[in-house]
C-alpha cells in the first residue's frame, strides 16, 4: 500500500495584503488634504498688495467731467422738474461746486404752473441745487407753463444782464450789476435788481429807467 503524500505548505501571506482595500475609501480625503496644504503654502508665499491711500482732490480738480450733456430731474410724482444742458460740466468735490459752460436751465413749477428758462455762458451751483449763479450774456425768462390751464394769466417776464443769482429755495432773483427787466410790454433798466418770484415784486436800484406802454382803457 502506497503512502499518501503530505500536502505542500501554503505560501506565506504578505503583511500588506488587503491594506489597499482598507485605505482606498480614505483616498479622496487624503488627496483633498494634500491639495489644501499645497494651496496654503502657495498663498503664504504671495506678497500682500500695497494699500493705496485715497488722496483727496485739490480744490481746483474735478472728480468727473461731462461734455454735450443733458440732465433731467423728476419730481416724486414722476413729472419732469428740471432740465439742465450744456457744453461742458465739471464737478469739484472739494467745495461742492458744479460748473457748466454754455448752460441752459429749464425749471418747471407745476404747482404755480410757471416755467423758468435761463441761459448763460457759465452756470455755477452747489450740490443741493438751491442757488444758481449765472454769468455772461444772461437771459432768464419766467412765463406761464404752456401746458398749464393758466398759460395766459401771467405776463411774460424777461431778465437780461451779465450776472444773475437765482435762489431756488427762496424764489428770489438778484443781481448787483445792470439788468434789463421786461414784463409784458413794459421795460425797466436798473443798476441792481432784487425780485421776489412768489409775490411778483421787483426792486430796481441805481439809475432806473422805465418804458411803460399805455394800455387800452377797459370798457365801462
Amino acid at each position: 500500500m502506497n503512502p499518501i503524500p503530505a500536502a505542500a505548505p501554503s505560501p506565506a501571506t504578505p503583511r500588506w495584503h488587503g491594506l489597499w482595500d482598507r485605505l482606498s475609501p480614505y483616498l479622496p480625503v487624503l488627496l483633498m488634504g494634500g491639495l489644501a496644504l499645497v494651496t496654503y503654502g502657495i498663498v503664504q508665499r504671495i506678497p500682500e498688495p500695497t494699500a493705496t491711500p485715497d488722496t483727496p482732490l485739490a480744490e481746483g480738480q474735478p472728480d468727473y467731467r461731462l461734455e454735450g450733456f443733458t440732465l433731467r430731474r423728476y419730481e416724486t410724482d414722476g413729472r419732469l422738474g428740471s432740465v439742465l444742458t450744456g457744453a461742458v460740466l465739471e464737478h469739484f468735490p472739494a467745495n461742492g461746486l458744479l460748473r457748466v459752460q454754455d448752460a441752459t436751465l429749464e425749471r418747471i413749477d407745476h404747482a404755480g404752473q410757471m416755467r423758468l428758462l435761463a441761459r448763460a455762458r457759465e452756470l455755477r451751483t452747489d450740490d443741493a441745487r438751491t442757488t444758481y449763479h449765472l454769468r455772461g450774456d444772461v437771459r432768464l425768462v419766467r412765463e406761464a407753463w404752456p401746458e398749464g390751464e393758466r398759460k395766459n394769466a401771467t405776463p411774460r417776464l424777461t431778465l437780461e444782464g451779465q450776472t444773475l443769482t437765482w435762489h431756488d429755495d427762496r424764489r428770489l432773483l438778484e443781481s448787483d450789476q445792470p439788468v434789463r427787466l421786461t414784463r409784458g410790454t413794459d421795460t425797466l433798466i436798473g443798476n441792481r435788481l432784487w425780485y421776489d418770484e412768489r409775490n411778483g415784486i421787483a426792486d430796481l436800484q441805481g439809475q432806473v429807467r422805465a418804458t411803460l406802454v399805455a394800455r387800452p382803457a377797459r370798457n365801462q
